[in-house]
């Protein structure tokens, strides 16, 4: 005879553990969640972890502001530590996009958040080690800062199993199973697992998996590579997170003396790689370029030391945002992937929301009616006048 469950879960990253927790905190009973690894095996234990509302739309600066609500008071609402440290953030832009983030910041406001325009000077003046010079505007969220992936994910599914989870590791999905156009279960490494609902959260390998079940999921695996440096001696001590559009990096304090930072993914080298055989290895030449552009920011940085670079796949949609909702054509399937670099940020608002959608038939905690899956049919991708246009970042010649 099969396993059985009232809702099995796929994916033992920040959405499926936050899915499996808000579930179980709801009433709802015999919740299994599967990951093929270990929790936070995948890119939510490589992520870099920032905890930020600064977008260009307002339903994913929503579920960041509803998150981070359970970041600042994740002791008590999860239990355990998630890592968070509030050092305050900015996303600083070029003169050519000042406008646009001025849209942006209004925009996070009427949603909530505390954000603010600050001028170049500012931001040296809350920075002092930064270069300016190219800068037109930047947006100040003194509530946000970064938190730990893996942290997060642990402490996320150990409070999940306290209130009657049950969490199967080292067990990998086959094909999910239907009849007609309802799920039925899942067929899984450890067996059949009869199921009415399941929630597809599975990140790179979320497509794979909804084709077996006859949905096809517009998205692909990407590579995303990061890095921790040592900063030099004299920027020893901590800083803030920045974002840096006008050259499309970012980067963030950690432990000590250490700084993790990460670049926009190349269009080649990146995309559309298969998970489960991308290349793991980060070339020279990419931590020359990410040094580079930490750099011309932060020049001090250009004697920064490397300490460890590191790959992992995140699954991204065409338009660059999450898929999240039940599918139309096969009833009790349910969808909380491509999160397309946002999945941590907004992990504990997409639990909520998941879970409400299952239990009550709609999303209490934030709209997520503009994340659905067939908005992709319907050609309507979540676009906005205001996504920010990076300029191509040339790296320096080396002084001969």
């Amino acid at each position: 005879m099969p396993d059985t469950a009232s809702v099995a879960i796929i994916g033992g990253g920040i959405v499926g553990a936050s899915i499996a927790h808000y579930l179980a905190q709801m009433g709802q009973k015999d919740v299994v969640l599967l990951e093929k690894d270990t929790i936070a095996s995948g890119a939510t234990g490589s992520s870099g972890a920032l905890v930020r509302m600064h977008y260009s739309n307002p339903w994913d600066t929503a579920l960041a502001l509803k998150s981070l609500e359970v970041f600042d008071s994740w002791a008590e609402i999860i239990g355990g530590d998630s890592g968070f440290r509030k050092t305050g953030f900015v996303a600083v832009v070029d003169r050519d996009n000042a406008g646009k983030l001025r849209n942006n910041v209004e925009m996070q406001r009427r949603v909530g958040v505390n954000t603010r325009v600050i001028s170049p000077e500012d931001v040296k003046e809350l920075q002092p080690f930064s270069n300016v010079d190219d800068l037109g505007a930047a947006a100040y969220e003194p509530d946000s800062g970064y938190a730990d992936g893996y942290s997060a994910a642990t402490s996320m599914a150990r409070r999940a199993r306290e209130l009657g989870v049950e969490i199967r590791q080292g067990v990998t999905v086959r094909p999910i199973r239907s009849e007609g156009d309802r799920i039925t279960g899942l067929r899984t490494s450890d067996g059949d697992i009869d199921a009415p609902v399941v929630v597809l959260a599975a990140g790179a390998w979320s497509a794979v998996l909804a084709s077996s079940a006859g949905i096809d999921l517009p998205m692909g695996a990407q590579r995303l590579t990061a890095g921790m440096v040592e900063r030099p001696e004299e920027i020893k001590e901590s800083h803030m997170v920045f974002i840096d559009h006008a050259v499309g990096q970012y980067f963030r304090p950690d432990v000590g003396a250490l700084t993790l930072l990460g670049i926009r993914p190349g269009p080649s080298v990146d995309s559309h790689v298969d998970p489960d055989s991308y290349d793991g290895a980060v070339a020279l030449a990419w931590q020359a370029r990410a040094l580079a552009q930490l750099a011309h920011r932060v020049p001090a940085m250009a004697e920064a030391g490397w300490r460890r670079s590191w790959a992992q796949v995140d699954g991204y949609t065409s338009d660059g945002h999450m898929v999240l909702g039940q599918t139309a054509s096969l009833d009790g399937l349910y969808v909380a992937a491509g999160m397309s670099g946002s999945g941590f940020k907004t992990g504990p608002a997409v639990g909520m929301c998941i879970a409400e959608l299952i239990l009550e038939g709609q999303s209490r905690a934030a709209d997520i009616e503009p994340f659905r899956l067939t908005r992709f049919e319907e050609n309507n991708p979540i676009v906005s006048d205001d996504d920010y246009e990076i300029p191509e970042f040339v790296v320096p010649s080396a002084s001969p």
